[in-house]
């Protein structure tokens, strides 16, 4: 099939993000994601490096048991899929498998020839390369600055790397109680 699709790993966007925008890693709680805003850039980005229509948007994010309200509302935008991971006491745990197992699933079936990968786990590598010899392109996609918070064995495995501009991020992604610029 001709068409992309996206991966995200939640933990990293709003870790390093908030690390761009407050120089520290924050609470969730402490910041504000527009979803519309960053739905359509990944779409936008998609079109750009791959050329392909996007097939989905797979979100990937820990949990204690149910979805929170954030989780929930983006769980119902078209063409979002939402993969949840368990979060305890220890940490999060599942969400780097969950996201391997979508990815090398959709390269088996040929469900897609394009990978958009939004994350900087060396735990991912892997996946990535079992879907290469599928056929599929990986690009992977970085929150500035994505040298230093992408694992580099990572990255020299990807087809490509795109760094997300730090407007960009800025234009998504926002600390609780801010504006947002006009």
């Amino acid at each position: 099939m001709d068409r992309a699709a996206v991966f995200v790993d939640a933990g990293y966007l709003f870790a390093e993000g908030s690390r761009l925008l407050a120089g520290e890693k924050l609470r969730r709680s402490a910041l504000r994601l527009d979803h519309d805003k960053i739905l359509k850039l990944f779409d936008e980005l998609t079109l750009e490096l791959t050329g392909l229509p996007l097939l989905r948007i797979y979100w990937y994010d820990g949990a204690t048991s149910t979805p929170n309200p954030a989780q929930v509302a983006l769980a119902y935008r078209p063409t979002v899929k939402l993969r949840l991971g368990l979060v305890d006491a220890q940490g999060q745990h599942g969400v780097d498998s969950l996201l391997v197992s979508d990815l090398v699933t959709l390269a088996k079936n040929r469900a897609i020839c394009d990978a958009l990968v939004l994350s900087g786990d060396d735990d991912l590598r892997a996946g990535v390369e079992e879907a290469q010899a599928f056929g599929v392109r990986v690009q992977l996609l970085g929150i500035p600055p994505a040298r230093q918070n992408q694992a580099g064995a990572l990255v020299q495995s990807a087809d490509g790397v795109r760094e997300l501009a730090e407007a960009e991020v800025r234009d998504f992604l926002a600390l609780a109680g801010a504006h947002p610029p006009p």
